[in-house]
């Protein structure tokens, strides 16, 4: 579990099926610059839920992120290790309805702190989309330089697109 101001980051569970398919997972906006497709049905929230759950057992660093003030889960992030002392994110997701509040920031920042802090990471690669602008901004505001870029094709699409890899190495 990780903590900041307003946020919790924690491993999810069966309960929290609804919170998380009308807060993140029913709005296309969200799955946008994403490799999963937006749901719109119950039936199909409870069944990605039980995948995320098992797939949060499977990995240490994999969490549904609350938000403190309403208890509700709003989105979901992770890392994985990549190599001796490096990390990398594996995706932040933020329902519309929470974006804009600074929440993204400390997710990142709450994750680099336990890359850093706790794990003995000596550098922490992030990646969006090109075409990301919201989050470019996020990456760059934490402190990250952009090291390359690759280009892609969206497997939900077929389209192509360009990935932006930048880094954060600790001195």
């Amino acid at each position: 579990m990780l903590e900041t101001r307003d946020l919790i980051l924690r491993k999810g569970s069966m309960e929290d099926w609804r919170d998380i398919y009308l807060n993140l997972w029913s709005h296309d906006e969200s799955a946008k610059y994403m490799i999963w497709r937006p749901i719109h049905s119950e039936d199909e929230a409870k069944e990605r839920m039980q995948k995320n759950v098992n797939y949060m057992m499977r990995n240490d660093f994999a969490w549904f992120i609350y938000e403190k003030l309403s208890g509700r889960a709003i989105g979901f992030a992770g890392m994985e290790k990549t190599d001796d002392m490096i990390y990398k994110d594996t995706g932040i997701a933020i329902g519309p309805a929470f974006t804009g509040k600074g929440y993204g920031k400390q997710v990142l920042m709450a994750m680099m702190e336990e890359a850093f802090e706790n794990l003995g990471a000596a550098k922490f690669v992030v990646s969006c989309r090109s075409s990301n602008e919201a989050s470019k901004r996020l990456i760059r505001t934490c402190g990250f330089c952009e090291t390359y870029s690759e280009n892609k094709t969206d497997p939900r699409t077929g389209e192509l697109y360009v990935l932006d890899y930048y880094e954060f190495t600790r001195k």
